[in-house]
């Protein structure tokens, strides 16, 4: 988002000088190199962690990788103040920049790491309340509304029917002269991946179908309608998220809240805390976003903006006591635990968060 430079600096600057803009700019396109390398996925998060939920606390310091590369990249080019509690607003616009830039490289095609930073947006923005800053209120929308298009653009993508390799599979024939196999095999095997990638998507819709209309979570053994709406909310998100091709359609959250209203009166599925919806949450269903294996620990714990609620799940597999979350909990992910939802909101931001691990640890379909 090189035309925004000017209006994300403003949460720094808010004149920024125009020789200041090009430098800006420049260091963007060398930091985007960095951050659209599938090696470097660490550092993309480390930037989508900062963007936002802020560079001035925790999981940040003040050598932390992902500051060290703002800091060069802008100090090769222009004067910064080395501390990280006078430029932490500074780095957070280049680094929205340079997430925006990725968001609108190959818009028709998104690539992997452009859907990373999507689902990562879609994740931590839904259930945030707007930030104040009116500078940074805007970047942020800004930047949800381009993850919004990369996600319906590369869901698309992803369940896209058709029958080219079987058109050419009945036209193809036999060649004059040459290895027949050689001429075959290859349109062969592309008609046989085109069947499987169909089949693929044919079982998406069938299995997400059969759990809909099922209405039974395999998390805790029960019928959602037997639990709690906050239970039956968690549970759905995360059963869905395991479903779902990724990354998943827009049909998806319908569905979540389909499963969680469904047999269920209108009173009952009001507005609710998240202290209270984690009041619901039972041992097995805090398993489910936080694994006891610990294979996540490192993402849940090293980003809480981008995955605020497995971030709670993750504290309280540890300590195994709500009340523990408190103000430094609110600090880390920008949640509070006063903040109110209705339950399906809450499964979607539940079946948000799960689809975000799946696809940042390559458990892909």
């Amino acid at each position: 988002m090189l035309n925004h430079t000017l209006e994300f600096l403003r949460i720094a600057d808010v004149q920024p000088s125009h020789e200041k803009v090009g430098k800006r700019q420049e260091s963007v396109t060398e930091l985007l190199v960095h951050i659209s390398n599938k090696e470097n996925r660490a550092m993309l998060l480390a930037f989508l962690q900062g963007v936002v939920g802020g560079f001035e606390g925790a999981p940040f310091w003040q050598d932390a990788p992902a500051v060290a590369l703002i800091i060069k990249s802008i100090k090769d080019r222009d004067a910064l103040p080395q501390d990280l509690t006078e430029n932490a607003n500074e780095l957070r616009a280049v680094a929205a920049i340079a997430i925006g830039e990725l968001l609108m490289k190959d818009p028709d095609s998104p690539g992997e790491e452009s859907v990373l930073a999507a689902l990562s947006l879609d994740s931590s923005l839904s259930s945030r309340s707007a930030a104040a800053n009116k500078h940074i209120r805007w970047m942020l929308e800004t930047l949800g509304a381009a993850s919004g298009k990369v996600l319906v653009t590369a869901a698309r993508r992803r369940r896209n029917r058709g029958n080219g390799a079987l058109t050419k599979l009945e036209k193809l024939k036999k060649p004059a002269e040459g290895d027949v196999w050689d001429a075959i095999m290859p349109v062969v095997r592309a008609a046989i991946r085109e069947v499987s990638a169909q089949e693929i998507v044919d079982r998406e819709e069938l299995e997400t179908l059969w759990w809909m209309f099922g209405g039974y979570s395999e998390i805790v053994q029960k019928p959602l309608a037997e639990l709690a709406p906050a239970a039956a909310a968690f549970c759905s998100g995360v059963e869905l998220a395991q479903l779902a091709l990724l990354p998943p359609s827009q049909t998806a959250l319908a569905m979540v809240k389909r499963a969680i209203e469904s047999g269920r009166k209108a009173s009952t599925v009001g507005a609710i805390s998240l202290q209270d919806a984690i009041g619901e949450w039972s041992a097995p269903m805090i398993g489910a976003l936080a694994p006891s294996d610990g294979e996540s620990d490192g993402l849940l714990s090293g980003h809480p903006a981008l995955l605020p609620l497995s971030y709670a799940c993750l504290r309280l597999r540890e300590c195994k006591d709500a009340p523990k979350l408190g103000k430094d909990f609110t600090a880390s992910t920008g949640l509070p635990l006063t903040h109110t939802q209705t339950p399906s909101q809450w499964g979607g931001q539940v079946f948000r968060e799960a689809v975000l691990q799946r696809f940042a640890a390559n458990k892909e379909n």
